[in-house]
């Protein structure tokens, strides 16, 4: 597959076919009854696009997740009066412990999603998503956008939901595509392991953050709001 025009940096020619690359050489067998059947799972993950369009989305995604991240760990760093402001408004309190909280969960956010691509991202309901050990919450079916298995610290498997194929892509201070996926990562055990105590980023998460600061602080919503708010 490598002198395969067409292709990008995934080894998926780009067209309307799903081609994978199985083996980076061509080798002649010549072990009798030695002959491996590869078996490629087709089944769209969003049922509105195909796989290539669902991967260039998340390309899309990692590509404005990972610098807004970023901006976040040198903000904290830096402390400035504004970081304290936002960190105030998101979580109810801006003392030295909840900014080493951030600063050092967030760290750990930026490099999980510096190491993902598209394929960390399954269907729900997928043998992939079942293999991780944890399944969706019967009591938010239809409503979830995605979810993780929290001690999946291996694969960082992100199982993708209807409604995360239908929402908006990108807003500064909304749920969206780009706050699902680091909500999602927070959750993992070698982040933050954040909870969900509260979901929706709007004025209310920020104003319910300042009566429960110590659950803001691990609240995935609540740490993806202060990540996408805009400058």
């Amino acid at each position: 597959m490598s002198d395969l025009p067409g292709k990008n940096e995934y080894g998926f020619k780009v067209n309307e076919e799903e081609w994978i690359t199985v083996h980076s050489t061509a080798v002649t067998n010549t072990n009798p009854g030695s002959m491996v059947t590869v078996k490629i799972n087709t089944e769209r993950i969003c049922e509105d696009m195909s796989n290539k369009e669902f991967r260039e989305i998340i390309n899309s995604i990692l590509q404005r997740a990972v610098p807004l991240v970023e901006a976040r760990v040198r903000a904290l760093k830096l402390w400035t009066p504004n970081e304290r402001a936002r960190v105030q408004r998101w979580f109810g309190r801006n003392d030295e412990t909840a900014r080493t909280i951030l600063l050092n969960g967030i760290a750990r956010v930026s490099a999980v999603l510096r190491g993902l691509s598209p394929a960390n991202f399954v269907r729900t309901g997928s043998d992939r998503d079942r293999a991780t050990g944890c399944m969706p919450n019967p009591a938010r079916s239809g409503q979830e956008a995605a979810h993780v298995c929290a001690p999946d610290t291996a694969t960082h498997t992100i199982s993708i939901s209807p409604l995360f194929c239908t929402m908006r892509h990108w807003s500064d201070n909304a749920d969206s595509r780009v706050s699902t996926v680091i909500h999602e990562v927070t959750h993992f055990l070698d982040t933050m392991a954040s909870k969900d105590h509260q979901y929706t980023i709007a004025f209310t998460l920020r104003d319910w953050a300042q009566s429960n600061s110590d659950l803001a602080l691990n609240n995935a919503d609540s740490v993806a709001g202060y990540i996408v708010e805009g400058d």
